[in-house]
C-alpha cells in the first residue's frame, strides 16, 4: 500500500467523524456553556440521529456489494468481509435509531437515544479499514489512486479560480458546521427578539449585522442559515446527479426505443417550468427542509441526463466497447466498467456545478415562502426581509447579508466546477500544459495523469480506457524505450 493512502486515511477518518458529529451537535450547546458541557455534547443522543430508512437501505447496498465480491473473489476474502461488517454496522445504526432496539417500534424520522453517537464512530472506523484493505488488496489501482489523486489536486491548486471558490466554500462550510459555538440558537426562537426592531449593526457581537423585525439577530440567524442552505444545496445535487448520471447513460449506451423513452421523459421534465412544477410538489407534500431536497433533486436532473447521454454516445462507438461485447459482456457489465469511468470526469464537474444551481432553487423556493418554517435559510430570510417590509425602510441590513452569500457561494461553486472542467479535460487547458508540462515544475504530463481512475482503469484522451500496466506500455513504446 502507497505510504501516502496510509496518510490519507489516518488523517481523513478522524476529519469525517467531526463532520457527521458537527452536524448533529446539540443546538441548545453554545460556546459560552463551559468547557465540560461541550465536551459532553460530542456524545449526546443527537449525535448520528440520521434519517434511518436511509441508513438502512444503504446497509443493504452494502452487504449485497460485500456478499457479491466475496462470491466472485473467495481467494481475497479480507475486503469483502471488511465491506460486509460496514454494511450490518450501518444496519444496526439504522435500526437503533429507528428504536426497533429500545422502543420495538421502527420510526422513519429517527430519535435520540441509545448511542447512536457510538454506531456512528463504529461505521466510520470500519469505513476507513474497508479503504485500507481494498488499499492492500488492489496495490497498483491504490498507488495509480494516489498519483493521479496528488496530480490532480497539483494542476487544480495552480488555478487561481478554482483556489478562490474551494477557500470561499472551506469558509462557509466552517460557518455551517462551528454554528453551534459562533451563535446561541436560542436566539433565534420566536420571542427571542429584544428591541428595537430593526436596529442597525452595532458593536455588539449580536448586533455585528443589527436586528430583524422582532429584534431577533440577524448574526445569529445568518449564521445558522448556512447549515440548511449548504445541506439543502449539496443532499438536492447528489439525488440529481444520481438521477441524471443513470438515465443519461442508459439512454446513451442503448439508443433506440429505450433510449426514445428515457430522453421523452427527459424532454418532458426539461419542457414543463421546474418553478412552477416545484410549487405543486411542495404545495402536495409539505413545507420541510426533506421535501425541499427531494423536490429540487427529482425536478433538477434534465440537464445532467442530456450532457451525459452525449458523451456516453460517443463512448459506446468507441473499440473497446466492442470488443467487451465480443468477448461476453453483459450490458450492466459494460455501463458499470467501461461507460461510467469514461464519463465520471464530466459527471463530477457537472456535479460541482449543480450544487449553485440547487441553492439557487432552494433560495427561490423558501423566498416564495415555500421552504422549511421551523429552519432558518437565506432565502427564508430574504423571504421575512420583504414580508416585514424592510426594503422600503430601507434596512439594508438585513437584505445584503443572505443575498451577498448567496452571490459568493454560487459564484464560488461555478468557479470550482470550472475548474474541474479544465482539469479533468485536457483540450480546455492552456497550450503550454497541453504541450506536455504543467506549468509549475515543468514535469511532463500524459493525460493520464489527470483522470479519475476508476476499477483500476485510466483515461487516456481520445483512447479507450486501459489498465495500469497497458498505460504504462504504450508510454514506454511512444518513449522509444
Amino acid at each position: 500500500m502507497p505510504r501516502r493512502m496510509k496518510l490519507w486515511i489516518v488523517l481523513w477518518t478522524p476529519v469525517a467523524w467531526l463532520v457527521l458529529t458537527l452536524i448533529k451537535y446539540p443546538k441548545t450547546i453554545s460556546a459560552s456553556s463551559g468547557l465540560v458541557t461541550i465536551v459532553k455534547g460530542f456524545f449526546a443522543p443527537s449525535i448520528g440521529n440520521y434519517p434511518p430508512l436511509v441508513l438502512v437501505l444503504a446497509a443493504v447496498v452494502v452487504v449485497v456489494w460485500g456478499g457479491t465480491m466475496l462470491f466472485r473473489r473467495a481467494a481475497s476474502r479480507g475486503y469483502p468481509l471488511t465491506v460486509i461488517a460496514t454494511g450490518l454496522s450501518l444496519a444496526v445504526w439504522g435500526l437503533v435509531n429507528g428504536g426497533l432496539l429500545s422502543a420495538g417500534a421502527f420510526s422513519l424520522a429517527g430519535r435520540t437515544g441509545f448511542y447512536t453517537w457510538l454506531w456512528q464512530a463504529v461505521t466510520v472506523v470500519l469505513v476507513a479499514a474497508c479503504v485500507w484493505m481494498w488499499a492492500r488488496s488492489h496495490p497498483e489501482r491504490a498507488a495509480l489512486t494516489v498519483r493521479n489523486a496528488h496530480r490532480t489536486w497539483r494542476l487544480y491548486r495552480s488555478n487561481r479560480q478554482g483556489m478562490l471558490g474551494l477557500w470561499i466554500i472551506v469558509a462557509f462550510v466552517a460557518i455551517a458546521l462551528l454554528a453551534p459555538f459562533l451563535a446561541n440558537h436560542a436566539l433565534l426562537a420566536p420571542g427571542a427578539g429584544v428591541p428595537p426592531a430593526f436596529a442597525p449593526p452595532s458593536a455588539s457581537y449580536y448586533h455585528l449585522m443589527g436586528t430583524d423585525e422582532f429584534g431577533r439577530s440577524i448574526l445569529a440567524e445568518f449564521i445558522w442559515s448556512a447549515r440548511i442552505s449548504l445541506v439543502v444545496g449539496l443532499m438536492a445535487t447528489i439525488i440529481s446527479s444520481i438521477l441524471g448520471a443513470a438515465i443519461g447513460i442508459g439512454a446513451g449506451y442503448f439508443g433506440g426505443w429505450t433510449g426514445e423513452i428515457f430522453m421523452r421523459i427527459t424532454d418532458a421534465f426539461l419542457v414543463i417550468p421546474w418553478l412552477p412544477l416545484a410549487m405543486v410538489l411542495a404545495a402536495a407534500w409539505g413545507h420541510n427542509y426533506v421535501i425541499v431536497i427531494v423536490i429540487i433533486g427529482v425536478t433538477s436532473w434534465p440537464g445532467t441526463a442530456r450532457v451525459v447521454r452525449a458523451d456516453a454516445l460517443r463512448v459506446r462507438e468507441l473499440p473497446f466497447i466492442e470488443r467487451a461485447k465480443a468477448i461476453g459482456s453483459g450490458n450492466m457489465h459494460i455501463m458499470n466498467k467501461h461507460v461510467l469511468p469514461n464519463v465520471f470526469p464530466l459527471i463530477f464537474a457537472n456535479t460541482i456545478l449543480v450544487v449553485a444551481e440547487a441553492i439557487t432553487a432552494e433560495t427561490e423556493l423558501s423566498f416564495l415562502g415555500l421552504g422549511d418554517p421551523l429552519n432558518f435559510s437565506w432565502g427564508t430570510m430574504l423571504h421575512n426581509a420583504w414580508a416585514s417590509g424592510a426594503a422600503t425602510l430601507p434596512a439594508w441590513w438585513y437584505i445584503l447579508p443572505p443575498g451577498i452569500a448567496i452571490v459568493f457561494v454560487v459564484l464560488a461553486f461555478t468557479f470550482m466546477g470550472t475548474a474541474f472542467d479544465e482539469i479533468l479535460d485536457p483540450r480546455l487547458r492552456s497550450r503550454e500544459e497541453t504541450a506536455g508540462y504543467d506549468g509549475g515544475g515543468g514535469q511532463p504530463l500524459v493525460a493520464a495523469d489527470v483522470a479519475v481512475p476508476l476499477g483500476g482503469f485510466i483515461l487516456n484522451e481520445g483512447a479507450p480506457l486501459m489498465p495500469y500496466g497497458m498505460e504504462h506500455e504504450e508510454e514506454r513504446r511512444e518513449r522509444g524505450l
